[in-house]
């Protein structure tokens, strides 16, 4: 594979719990400049590849390397500070923070500062607070949400929730960014603006990796799709590819239709 200089790779992974075989020696490349998606049916490895991405799990085998240096023993926290971000299947927000504050706590890492500082009444910590209200009004107005800020999440439904969470991923200005179903408990509208938010966040110096199941959302905005089964990769390749490919037709796609 060409650019891992400028990408997140995984090779050989390998994941075991209680004797089942999670991922099976995976060999992945994610690049900078392209939308990757990861696609399978429930238990093919997706989210625990995630998980290994981040630091959350530790693989028994292999290695994951971003910008050519190793990530092996990082925890997620220090993985976060490279800028390695990602969003979840369940919507994992404070309840008792409004949508602002809670969006406020992904750009926090940029600020060595932290919280605390944030808070006191110091020059540094005013603008440390003005600019992270700043850049957390900044991405929920990317994402469709301004004049919501000071509403609490219990006052949301769940589609507005799930954008929400994302705006949090990417107000910090992640180097790579790790979506996990993020179109679901959206509608079609909903869909649709996400999509076109992806596409335009895209760019040349991010490397963006979706998890999804509504396939017309992978298939318009993905440039490359990895397709997963068991542990395995059963297919990688362009939209164009992976749909033509008569195995992941038969095993995936297909479904759709039963």
């Amino acid at each position: 594979m060409d650019g891992t200089a400028n990408a997140l790779t995984g090779r050989g992974l390998a994941l075991s719990f209680g004797g089942i075989e999670v991922l099976k020696g995976l060999d992945v490349e994610f690049r900078a400049g392209e939308i990757t998606g990861l696609i399978g049916p429930n238990g093919a490895g997706k989210t625990s590849l995630f998980n290994c991405l981040t630091g959350a799990y530790r693989p028994q085998k292999g290695a994951i390397t971003y910008l050519g240096h190793a990530l092996d023993g990082l925890s997620p926290a220090a993985r976060a500070g490279k800028g390695i971000v990602r969003s979840f299947q369940h919507v994992a927000l404070s309840p008792d923070l409004s949508v602002l504050e809670n969006v406020m706590i992904g750009v926090a890492r940029n600020y060595h500062a932290g919280w605390l500082h944030a808070f006191l009444p110091t020059r540094r910590g005013t603008d440390e607070m003005a600019a992270m209200r700043a850049a957390a009004e900044g991405a929920l107005s990317e994402l469709g949400l301004a004049g919501l800020e000071h509403k609490l999440p219990s006052e949301l439904p769940p589609g507005m929730l799930r954008l929400v969470e994302i705006a949090r991923a990417i107000v910090g200005q992640p180097a790579v960014l790790l979506l996990d179903e993020p179109a679901a408990g959206l509608n079609n509208s909903e869909t649709r603006d996400l999509m076109r938010t992806l596409r335009k966040l895209a760019t040349s110096d991010l490397v963006m990796v979706v998890v999804e199941h509504d396939m017309d959302l992978v298939m318009s905005i993905c440039d490359r799709i990895y397709v997963l089964n068991f542990g395995a990769i059963v297919a990688c390749g362009s939209p164009q590819e992976v749909r033509a490919n008569q195995e992941v037709v038969r095993i995936y796609l297909g479904d759709d239709d039963d």
